[in-house]
């Protein structure tokens, strides 16, 4: 069967299996330049994101290239990306790699948890309780946890006025990895130290939009709102997290809808989109058109099936994102199913 006659959401899986966005070794690309018609280096971040919608893919389907692809990646970070000698997880592996990200550190421990979940092979619970303790150790800041460190000697990096450059509630997210880990080990001080970024969420989550004077750039940083979003999901069940939520989502939608016309990013869209319906609500009309349209469709099989960034003044920018594509796949999933809101928190790509 041809790719373009497959739903969207299985369109967007054979993208990731055979665009060449996973390299050989498993490492997964930022991204596709559509203009130079190029990949970007793997990084590890992405890698971990990828290895989580294989998972799913794989759990929909059943088709065992998803979960092939899922160890393939899931053994270049367990065993290749993974620093042993300062025990660290760097951004990128190439020579000259000189950061590591909190966030980043949790979105592969969670990638690698719901692998272990599936294969029950030990070294990716190994690797990933490696990583949530390399979280604590070596980000862990007066204030917080700091986004960025150095490497190899783990000085924080000097904080800037940028969502991803200085703590924030976008942090839960990564931190969803701790309450994770803490529920496979039956270890409380990584369930601890979710509630401690929780604590420490929702008492500056506001600044995740305040903090931005440029109105465009308040598109980026819904990306982060909704990753403080995602990050409640453990505790939607406590009263007032449901409050936060219905208030927080509206906010969030309606900023989207001002924004669109001139800047509109899909990864934002099946975010705002997911946590809804994890809410127990249903789309709005067109708003599955409107994740769709973020689909290529071409006759360049590294571009068909993948999903594009985002649109600026109606214009698609020239990148196929597979984070993009891996949060409408499963939005545009979730939106096909009843009773969404019992969804796993864990298996929130």
């Amino acid at each position: 069967m041809l790719s373009q006659d497959l739903s969207p959401a299985s369109r967007a899986g054979h993208w990731l299996l055979h665009s060449g966005i996973q390299s050989p070794d498993g490492g997964v690309a930022r991204y596709r330049l559509t203009d130079s018609r190029e990949n970007l280096p793997s990084s590890t971040e992405i890698t971990g994101y990828a290895v989580s919608a294989f998972c799913h893919l794989f759990e929909k389907t059943g088709d065992e290239q998803f979960l092939a692809a899922a160890r393939l990646s899931g053994d270049y970070l367990t065993h290749k990306a993974w620093d042993a000698e300062s025990r660290s997880m760097p951004f990128e592996i190439h020579k000259g790699s000189r950061y590591s990200y909190y966030f980043d550190c949790g979105i592969i421990a969670r990638g690698l948890l719901r692998l272990y979940r599936i294969t029950n092979h030990s070294p990716y619970l190994d690797r990933a309780r490696d990583i949530g303790m390399a979280m604590e150790r070596d980000f862990k800041g007066i204030r917080g946890f700091h986004p960025i460190v150095l490497l190899p000697c783990k000085s924080p990096e000097e904080y800037s006025i940028w969502w991803s450059r200085m703590p924030g509630a976008f942090q839960l997210k990564s931190a969803l990895a701790w309450r994770d880990l803490g529920e496979v080990t039956s270890d409380q001080h990584f369930l601890d130290l979710y509630e401690g970024v929780l604590q420490f969420s929702l008492e500056h989550y506001a600044e995740t939009l305040d903090n931005e004077t440029d109105e465009l750039k308040k598109m980026d940083r819904l990306h982060a709102w909704a990753y403080f979003l995602e990050g409640l999901q453990p505790v939607k069940d406590r009263e007032p997290i449901q409050y936060l939520l219905r208030s927080a989502l509206a906010h969030g939608e309606k900023l989207r809808e001002q924004l669109a016309p001139r800047f509109l990013r899909s990864d934002v869209c099946a975010q705002l989109l997911r946590i809804k319906l994890l809410m127990g609500g249903a789309p709005n009309e067109g708003e599955l058109i409107r994740i769709e349209a973020f689909q290529y469709r071409s006759e360049d099989p590294t571009l068909d099936g993948g999903f594009g960034f985002g649109r600026r003044d109606g214009a698609m920018t020239p990148h196929v994102n597979p984070v993009s594509t891996a949060f409408c796949l499963q939005a545009l999933d979730y939106a096909s199913q009843n009773g969404i809101s019992s969804a796993d928190w864990r298996k929130l790509i």
